[in-house]
């Protein structure tokens, strides 16, 4: 009797206990859940404002000259390498010739025409002579009729001449036409920078082919250094453009810049930066936003970053 009385109270003992712990655990939970959030950290990387520029070829070709490296500035307009071109260059030389010889045909037939035209201004009044000495009966029909006919004939030939002259200045502009199309079949033989910025990459050599299929170096724009970060679903309305941030490498707790949130797109959407991370679920969405950074001399272009937006006004690191 006496041991079932003990194990009665030690019963009630650890029902009190765990009655105990248990709204401890409550109420330190909901603790935790009224606590204010002042922060939200989401993954990122460091890209330049303007992107980076994948820079291919508009034809096939083989390189035969390199004229920038990798961290090399560019401008618009710079050549960064050459592929051969030998042959557009025989096309545009044959061109340039015949637009030569076009122009020179063109100069002797109007020459021509100017000849005859002179002998023509100088038949007319002759004619003119014949008939009025005809009407006198100082000159015979048959010098008037020759000479009629001499009039005539000038006529025609300065006629054939004009016309040939059109035919010349329409082969002359065929040829402009074809020396303009092989000109740009040679400039496409030299990539040209489209952008003012830095080459971080050139994947090529003297020697090597580019197609129109594979970008061969990559540009990085000029302009200030950004973070585009992605905020889980679960707190991306509690981001605004405004917002301070600062930038840490993932897992570490070292600032390496600061910056404030300019653009927070206005719909969700499926991770997009980093895929490869394990255990990740691929129905979760997120938000992307892009954070303009103060002083991104630390960062490297494309490195992996945390981005830790200040949510409350209040930024700490």
């Amino acid at each position: 009797m006496k041991n079932c009385f003990c194990i009665i109270v030690l019963m009630l003992i650890l029902s009190s206990c765990s009655n105990k712990e248990a709204r401890e655990e409550r109420a330190n939970g909901s603790s935790k859940a009224t606590a204010p959030l002042n922060q939200v950290v989401g993954v990122g990387k460091i890209e330049p404002e303007n992107d980076i520029i994948e820079l291919s070829s508009p034809v096939n070709g083989i390189v035969s000259k390199i004229l920038k490296r990798e961290n090399d500035t560019v401008s618009e307009g710079t050549a960064v390498l050459e592929l051969d071109h030998e042959l557009e260059d025989g096309k545009v030389k044959q061109l340039e010739s015949e637009i030569n010889t076009r122009y020179n045909e063109i100069k002797v037939d109007e020459a021509g025409v100017g000849e005859f035209e002179a002998k023509y201004n100088n038949a007319v009044p002759e004619l003119q002579r014949l008939q009025r000495l005809l009407a006198k009966g100082a000159e015979t029909q048959q010098a008037v009729d020759n000479a009629a006919a001499g009039l005539q004939s000038m006529q025609s030939v300065i006629k054939k001449l004009y016309a040939g002259i059109a035919v010349s200045k329409s082969r002359l502009e065929q040829a402009r036409a074809a020396l303009h199309v092989a000109k740009v079949e040679r400039g496409q033989k030299i990539i040209k920078s489209p952008v003012n910025g830095k080459i971080l990459e050139l994947s090529t050599q003297i020697g090597g082919s580019v197609d129109t299929r594979q970008a061969f170096a990559q540009i990085s724009s000029m302009g200030k250094t950004i973070a585009v970060c992605e905020i889980d679903e679960l707190y991306a309305d509690k981001v605004m453009v405004g917002q301070r941030a600062f930038i840490r490498n993932v897992g570490a707790q070292d600032t390496l810049s600061t910056g404030t949130v300019y653009l927070a797109l206005s719909f969700l959407k499926k991770k997009s930066l980093f895929t490869d991370q394990s255990g990740e679920k691929e129905d979760r969405r997120v938000r992307t936003i892009k954070i303009m950074l103060d002083k991104p001399d630390r960062l490297l272009l494309n490195a992996r970053v945390e981005c830790v937006v200040a949510i409350s006004g209040n930024l700490k690191n």
